[in-house]
């Protein structure tokens, strides 16, 4: 099993809770997000020093759960400061972004990196097309045509043209190309089945987010099965699962540290619960993804209410002593068969150092432990 340290970034705990999305730019205190985003650069770098295989960071809009509405400029960050981890951009909002310049600014990372970026194409959660007012209906068609523009991009050795129905390039011809030929690793969202579908099509690696072990257990089944029919097989590593974790010496201290923090990010992302339903109920998921978005239009908030002990339990959440740690990932390579864990261990208002002993602790006596898995 591989792992990989990812940090949203979030803000420093805020001194009013926002009540609307998106969050008021009042509440950002400059010099204290400089601090952060220093002390979140060493924690990626410190993974990268006790033996972390990936360190990632993604892209999220308007919200003090994070500050990274560019991963590309973290990534470039990362790649002076992270030698010998793969830098994962899980990922770049291509529906809501150009995509030429994603192809472009990817390619830049590769090349800082000597060839370890992981590249992520994805369409983000539904909230985030209320940002750049993006019709959430038209995401996927967005999406896999920015997909298509991506590969050329990175692949075709002479100048083209692109006319599409969402995007017009007269001509398009990137610098620098990616180290990695013919492109970089490429990890797509599959949670829902037009977009296990879609990463089984284009033979790529999947990532499960926003998920609990038994529905990742049946969206990585569904993934497995339509790469068979498409004559093909996923390893292990092509299947990313993505939880919050907090490790402490022992079960009763981490539950008991980690809870105000859990209930901190809940109340913090409420507000953006809120406009995701929206955007859900406005076209975002196909019509063979009627489940999914229904969990996302009724269930997902009420699952942010879910106890610490039934978060542990359903695996939206990793948490305790390192032996209860080891045993919780033991599940979920037995029922997901996830070769990656993208760990998310700075939880919202927790402070940088005690993310940095969980790391730490992680690190020693939880890692060597689940290599072989």
């Amino acid at each position: 099993m591989e792992v990989s340290l990812f940090n949203l970034m979030p803000h420093p705990p805020l001194r009013a809770l926002p009540t609307r999305w998106p969050t008021p730019h009042e509440l950002c205190d400059p010099e204290l997000a400089h601090r952060q985003l220093e002390a979140y650069l060493d924690q990626f770098a410190l993974a990268d020093e006790l033996g972390f295989d990936w360190v990632a960071c993604a892209e999220h809009h308007f919200s003090a759960n994070s500050l990274s509405p560019n991963p590309s400029v973290v990534a470039g960050a990362l790649s002076q400061r992270v030698r010998r981890a793969r830098i994962a951009i899980l990922g770049s909002l291509l529906p809501i972004n150009n995509p030429v310049r994603v192809a472009e600014e990817f390619a830049m990372v590769d090349a800082f990196t000597g060839g370890r970026l992981v590249a992520g194409l994805l369409r983000g959660a539904p909230y985030e097309y209320a940002v750049y007012n993006v019709n959430p209906a038209e995401s996927r068609a967005r999406y896999e045509e920015a997909w298509d523009l991506i590969l050329r991009a990175w692949t075709e050795p002479r100048p083209f043209g692109w006319e599409g129905k969402h995007y017009h390039f007269r001509t398009v011809s990137i610098w620098p190309r990616p180290v990695q030929q013919p492109h970089p690793p490429i990890f797509c969202s599959g949670s829902s089945r037009e977009s296990a579908e879609f990463a089984a099509r284009k033979r790529v690696g999947v990532g499960l987010a926003f998920t609990n072990i038994p529905l990742a257990a049946d969206a990585a089944r569904y993934y497995r099965d339509r790469a068979a029919a498409a004559g093909w097989e996923p390893t292990p590593d092509q299947i990313v699962y993505q939880a919050p974790i907090y490790v402490a010496d022992d079960d009763e201290r981490a539950q008991t540290e980690i809870a105000p923090h859990l209930a901190y990010t809940t109340a913090l992302m409420a507000p953006t619960l809120r406009v995701t339903r929206l955007a859900a109920g406005a076209g975002f998921f196909g019509a063979r993804d009627a489940q999914i978005n229904a969990r996302f239009q009724t269930s997902v908030a009420r699952e942010q209410e879910h106890s610490l002990a039934e978060r542990v339990a359903l695996g939206q959440l990793f948490c305790g002593g390192p032996d209860s740690v080891v045993a919780q990932l033991q599940r979920l390579r037995a029922e997901v068969g996830a070769g990656v864990v993208n760990l998310i261990f700075q939880i919202g208002s927790l402070p940088p150092a005690a993310t940095t002993r969980s790391i730490q602790l992680f690190a020693k006596e939880v890692l060597p432990r689940i290599r072989d898995l």
